[in-house]
């Protein structure tokens, strides 16, 4: 029955044409000079909170879009994208873009259904206004591969000219709890984290978000400040201390500055 099941699932249209992030940005207008977005992370599980999360996100006024930092599904299987992911937004009016994590890549190297559900490459750049997004894969030490570096400094070269320089990834540089015996974190990358870190001190890129830890952290890695949300619905990390709860971040940009809220949603 499951099998059955599972094989009319997989007969059902594909979501947003099997391009996801291209069709949500293709409807994301390019022009606002001030707007706001959302960002959350780490929405997986079958016992996520995360459709207690969306409901308070759909009731933020003005907001452009929403990006997920991945972690959308535990296992990368069709049946879970479907069930746990799309069906949770992919009715929305409200763009949803997303990047891969090291969850997309659960037993395949190139994270094979993430890539034919969301598009590919995985690494991506767009641009609202005056912000410049730069959005990458490092969802596994293999995923940031010399390519992508090639990719990211272009990029960065074309965010230049913007007022605010943002990137989306997954996991953290480095982790900011102390005495981890295994940090969540790229530290398992060394010449990675110091090569990504100086590209982005180097460029005065604004803001990373990253998730992969299930609680909210903030700091800076060098000169580049950094905003860790991984509270969108998954089992949290940290229980019993204050950056354990569910929650994600809207920012406001304005004529001449930009704001970070932390938003926790009421009854979580």
């Amino acid at each position: 029955m499951k099998k059955l099941a599972l094989l009319l699932l997989l007969l059902l249209p594909l979501p947003a044409g099997a391009a996801w992030n291209e069709d949500n940005l293709a409807r994301i207008p390019r022009d606002k000079q001030e707007f706001s977005f959302v960002v959350v992370g780490d929405t997986q599980g079958p016992n996520s909170k995360f459709p207690r999360v969306l409901p308070s996100i759909l009731e933020e006024e003005g907001l452009l879009f929403v990006f997920n930092l991945g972690d959308l599904v535990n296992y990368a299987t069709e049946e879970e994208y479907q069930d746990t992911f799309f069906r949770h937004v992919r009715d929305l009016t409200l763009p949803f873009l997303t990047c891969a994590s090291n969850h997309d890549h659960f037993r395949s190297k190139d994270a094979a259904n993430y890539s034919r559900l969301f598009g590919a490459p995985h690494y991506y750049l767009f641009s609202v206004g005056r912000a410049c997004f730069i959005v990458l894969d490092n969802g596994q030490d293999w995923s940031l591969n010399e390519a992508q570096f090639t990719w990211l400094e272009s990029a960065l070269e074309k965010a230049r000219p913007f007022t605010w320089r943002f990137v989306m990834m997954h996991r953290p540089l480095q982790d900011p709890r102390p005495n981890r015996k295994k940090p969540h974190d790229m530290s398992g990358s060394p010449k990675n984290v110091e090569r990504l870190n100086r590209l982005f001190d180097d460029y005065g890129v604004t803001m990373v978000f990253t998730g992969h830890i299930h609680s909210y952290y903030s700091g800076k890695w060098g000169d580049t400040p950094y905003i860790i949300t991984g509270g969108g619905g998954g089992g949290l990390y940290d229980k019993g201390t204050p950056a354990s709860f569910h929650h994600y971040i809207r920012v406001d940009i304005g004529p001449e500055q930009l704001t970070y809220k932390v938003v926790k949603p009421a009854g979580l």
